[in-house]
């Protein structure tokens, strides 16, 4: 080898592998539970807040105006394959009930112990028939084709 050029000596260079990770210590990992729980719960209280009504007239006592009332619903009774669905229904009064035909055929709809509840003529397949119960009670009807093919609307 040349005097003139340096030699290389080759160095041992070890690197320490940890066999674990660093792991955060008892109290770190408690402040850490902490804050999370903290952050859980203001999320918790803005998501679920109620709003505030506040009452300036500084009136103390109850109001005499009634509560208003539910306001009235429609409600749709389906016949398909000589089976009216549902076969029973609570309503309220002055609930409205529409008879939807989807059969093949027209039918007619008839009440037994309700006078004005009557589709008066058939119902083509498609149409239907709506009726407005205003009395209370429990009311049958049937198909006028098939009288087992029947069912109850209960008015309460």
């Amino acid at each position: 080898m040349d005097s003139g050029s340096q030699q290389l000596k080759p160095e041992l260079v070890v690197l320490r592998k940890e066999r674990f990770p660093r792991s955060i210590n008892g109290s770190g990992l408690t402040w850490l539970l902490i804050v999370l729980v903290l952050i859980l719960m203001a999320f918790a209280v803005s998501m679920f807040r109620q709003p505030v009504i506040s009452d300036t007239s500084g009136s103390i006592g109850f109001s005499l105006e009634p509560t208003p009332s539910t306001q009235p619903r429609v409600y749709t009774v389906s016949y398909k394959n000589g089976v009216f669905s549902p076969t029973n229904l609570r309503i309220k009064a002055g609930d409205t009930v529409r008879f939807k035909n989807e059969s093949i055929f027209s039918i007619r709809i008839i009440g037994d112990d309700l006078v004005g509840f009557d589709s008066i003529g058939d119902v083509p397949q498609g149409s239907f028939f709506a009726f407005t119960f205003a009395a209370k009670g429990i009311f049958s009807y049937y198909s006028g084709e098939n009288h087992n093919e029947s069912a109850t609307i209960i008015v309460r």
